[in-house]
Parts: C-alpha cells; structure tokens; sequence
C-alpha cells in the first residue's frame, strides 16, 4: 500500500479519499476495539487494505454507506490476521522472487 490515502484497487483516488473521510468514525472505533482486544499492532491502513481487498472487491459501488459501515462493524480479528499473514506471505515470495533474480544476475 502506498501513501497514507489507502488502498487503490477498489475506487479511483478521489473517490477512495472522500469514501475514508466518511468511513473514518467507523474505522477508528474498529481499530480501537481491535487495541482493546490486545491487537496492538492494528492500523487504520491495514484496517482500510483488508476492507479494500476482502469486504469491498466485488461491486463496491453498488453498497451503500450503511452497508459499508456494517462491514466495518463486521470485521473479525481473525478475519484481519488471516489478511495480515497472507499480505505477508505474498510480500516474502515477492522479496524471494528479487532475490533469486538478483542472485542469478550475479552469478
């Protein structure tokens, strides 16, 4: 994820910005009972690319605000860890794909 903005696969940049803006209730409250659940770790960014990719990726225009609230509300703890381990999985193969490509190019 690049920038603090969010998650760009969803909506267009303007699009995203005011969508956050009006969702940013809902998703401090979300990250605030994720830190009191002992989910320190939990941020809005990681909150807003989990809700991007896994609630919102098919037909996100066609929900309504309430809807998009609901979704927020809805998210599980476990349902984030799981987006958290695999973002991190891809991102390792990513950096192991680098890796090999760089080790052959030196060699």
């Amino acid at each position: 994820m690049a920038g603090g903005n969010g998650y760009k696969g969803v909506w267009g940049m303007d699009e995203n910005r005011k969508l956050r803006e009006q969702l940013m209730p809902a998703l401090e409250s979300k990250c605030d009972e994720f830190r009191l659940l002992g989910y320190t770790q939990v941020t809005m960014d990681g909150l807003w690319e989990c809700l991007c990719s896994r609630k919102w990726k098919h037909r996100p225009a066609e929900k309504k605000l309430h809807e998009l609230v609901s979704d927020i509300f809805s998210l599980s703890p476990s349902e984030y860890m799981m987006f958290l381990t695999m973002r991190s999985y891809k991102q390792q193969a990513a950096g192991d794909d680098e890796l090999e490509r760089v080790l052959k190019e030196l060699l």
